[in-house]
């Protein structure tokens, strides 16, 4: 395999290697069993993760050691070499001791003469601000602009998702609808910009008190709903009166006074007849007889 690599760099080596050192992405060629046989200088430049550098993969290493625990790119650039596919990409985050970033390997077959695949290059391309560009677009679909919770659509899907691991575990999976309480009054009486700032501290109130595994989403104008994975009756009674209480001791301060600011709370746990259509309408009726109980009121259905 190393006679087939060096012919064909031989061929003319200072522009073969001359056209590699050029390339501002780390690469290498390896043969069928993983030995690299050939790098470019950025290769020895190119920082991974925590200080380590490439240069720890020199020619006659074994290039997937860096990658014991992705087997899909050894899987992957098998299939480059046997011919099964011509190329094969992967993207990997690379946490550095500087920055985060983003990188894709780009795997292509080497052949000489069209003869034979003889070997696999790889490179690694660095794609940080594209990523981050996805991220930032990811954000914006997902999240509510004002009070940076999920909104709608993402909550809506995040169910579908919940309900099903919910059936396949046999566990429990409970629902919380939160409306504040008079709201047109506080944007009437204090401005919309007061209105806005009760929305935020609501919405970081209700993030607060839930947890990190519960999905908590800005569903409505004034109206949140938060998603519990495997919780039960008990314990969401327990969530929603505590909220219920921490929001009632909300100090929001208006132009000229505070705000009080109380919410109706409606919900329900599930552990059987987990249709999505029966889930909302009985959380919608646990709220709205809230509401009409004189809303500041917790219905656990």
């Amino acid at each position: 395999m190393h006679t087939h690599v060096n012919t064909f760099l031989s061929i003319d080596p200072g522009i073969n290697k001359s056209i590699l050192n050029s390339l501002r992405d780390p690469i290498c060629l390896i043969d069928s069993t993983g030995t690299i046989c050939f790098t470019n200088e950025e290769w020895h430049q190119f920082e991974v993760q925590n200080g380590e550098s490439f240069s720890n993969y020199e020619i006659g290493t074994n290039y997937f050691q860096h990658f014991e625990k992705e087997p899909a790119v050894q899987q992957g650039v098998q299939a480059v070499l046997s011919g099964e596919t011509d190329c094969f990409d992967f993207e990997y985050f690379c946490d550095s001791t500087s920055t985060s970033r983003w990188f894709l390997i780009q795997a292509t077959p080497l052949q000489a003469n069209a003869s034979a695949i003889e070997g696999v290059v790889i490179r690694h391309v660095d794609i940080t601000k594209q990523k981050l560009t996805e991220l930032q677009l990811k954000e914006y679909a997902e999240k509510d602009s004002l009070t940076s919770l999920f909104n709608r659509r993402y909550f809506q899907e995040q169910l579908k998702k919940e309900v099903h691991y919910a059936i396949q575990k046999n566990v429990p999976i409970s629902l919380l609808y939160i409306d504040t309480d008079n709201f047109k009054d506080i944007n009437d009486t204090y401005g919309h910009p007061a209105g806005d700032q009760v929305l935020k501290e609501l919405a970081r109130q209700i993030t607060e008190t839930t947890r990190s595994s519960d999905t908590v989403a800005r569903i409505g104008g004034d109206e949140f709903a938060v998603l519990f994975p495997n919780t039960s009756k008990v314990e969401l009674e327990c969530i929603a009166n505590r909220l219920s209480q921490e929001i009632q001791q909300l100090k929001i301060q208006g132009q000229h006074s505070q705000i009080d600011v109380t919410v109706s709370i409606g919900g329900k746990s599930f552990t059987s007849d987990l249709s999505l259509n029966c889930m909302v309408e009985w959380v919608d009726d646990a709220l709205y007889l809230a509401k009409d109980k004189g809303k500041n009121q917790v219905v656990i259905a």
